[in-house]
C-alpha cells in the first residue's frame, strides 16, 4: 500500500504541471465538441468503487480506511457526479453526522457534483457541489494533462495557492488512482503550499446493477446509520437524519 502511494506522489510531482491554474479557464469558451468526445472523459463516465485513506501531513493515518461509490454522467457539455462516501465512527463521521450519532457508528455522505466543459481542450469548471460540506465552487477546475491523466485544482477567490490538488490516473479502462495534495493556502501559522493532509483514492469500475449490493454492504462494514444529503429545501445546506 505505502509502495503504491510513493509511486503516485512521484509520479504526480514530475508530471508537466505548466497548465495547471485554476485562474486560467473559469470563462466558458464556446467550442464543437462535448465531455464525450475526449478520452479521459469517455473512460471517467460510469460507476466506481473507491477505498480510500487520509494521511495527514506526517503521512500519519487520519481514517485508515473508508469508501465511495461513485457515478458519473455526461451530457453534451455538461457533467454530473453523484458520490457516496461512507465512513466509519471518527473525525469524519462526527463532522458529517451533526451530532445525530451514537458512539461506534459510521455515516454516508452524499453529494452531487456538476460542471460544464470550458473550451476544446477538455477543461471542466463552472463546478458546484450540492451539499454544505465538501468544498467546491468557481475556483474547482479539471485540467485534462493525457488521455488518462487529469488534475482537478481548488482555489479560493483572492487566494493565490491552490488549497486541494488532486491528480488522476488510469492504468486501464476498469482502474484509476487519484491523488490528493491538501494544501495550506492563506495561514498565517503554515507555508503556503506546504502539505497539510493527502489522500490517496484506489477506484475500480462497477456495473449498475452492482451498486445497491455494494451500498448495502458498505453501510453494512462501516456501521452507517446516519446519512447526510443535500436539503431540498435549502440550496448547498445539509439533510442529516438516522437510517434506523
Amino acid at each position: 500500500m505505502k509502495n503504491l502511494m510513493t509511486l503516485s506522489v512521484f509520479f504526480f510531482l514530475f508530471a508537466d504541471s505548466g497548465s495547471i491554474s485554476a485562474d486560467s479557464h473559469l470563462e466558458s469558451v464556446s467550442g464543437g465538441k462535448n465531455l464525450i468526445d475526449f478520452k479521459f472523459w469517455q473512460t471517467t463516465s460510469g460507476w466506481w468503487e473507491g477505498s480510500n485513506t487520509y494521511f495527514d501531513s506526517d503521512m500519519d493515518y487520519t481514517i485508515r480506511d473508508y469508501s465511495s461509490l461513485v457515478h458519473i454522467e455526461l451530457d453534451g457539455k455538461l457533467y454530473r457526479e453523484t458520490e457516496h462516501r461512507f465512513y466509519p465512527d471518527g473525525i469524519s463521521a462526527e463532522r458529517y453526522g451533526q451530532n445525530k450519532m451514537n458512539p461506534g457508528e459510521g455515516v454516508e455522505l452524499v453529494v452531487v457534483y456538476t460542471g460544464e466543459l470550458l473550451d476544446d481542450s477538455g477543461t471542466l469548471g463552472k463546478t458546484v457541489a450540492d451539499h454544505a460540506g465538501p468544498s467546491s465552487g468557481s475556483g474547482v477546475a479539471y485540467t485534462l494533462l493525457s488521455d488518462v491523466d487529469a488534475v482537478r485544482t481548488n482555489r479560493y477567490k483572492d487566494t493565490e495557492f491552490d488549497s486541494y490538488r488532486m491528480y488522476f490516473t488510469f492504468t486501464s479502462p476498469d482502474h484509476r488512482y487519484r491523488s490528493n495534495f491538501g494544501l495550506h493556502y492563506d495561514s498565517d501559522d503554515h507555508e503556503s503550499g506546504s502539505l497539510r493532509a493527502f489522500i490517496l483514492y484506489r477506484d475500480r469500475r462497477i456495473e449498475e446493477s452492482d451498486f445497491e449490493k455494494r451500498r448495502k454492504a458498505l453501510r453494512k462494514k462501516y456501521n452507517v446509520k446516519v446519512i447526510s444529503t443535500s436539503d431540498p429545501q435549502k440550496k448547498r445546506r445539509s439533510l442529516v437524519r438516522r437510517l434506523d
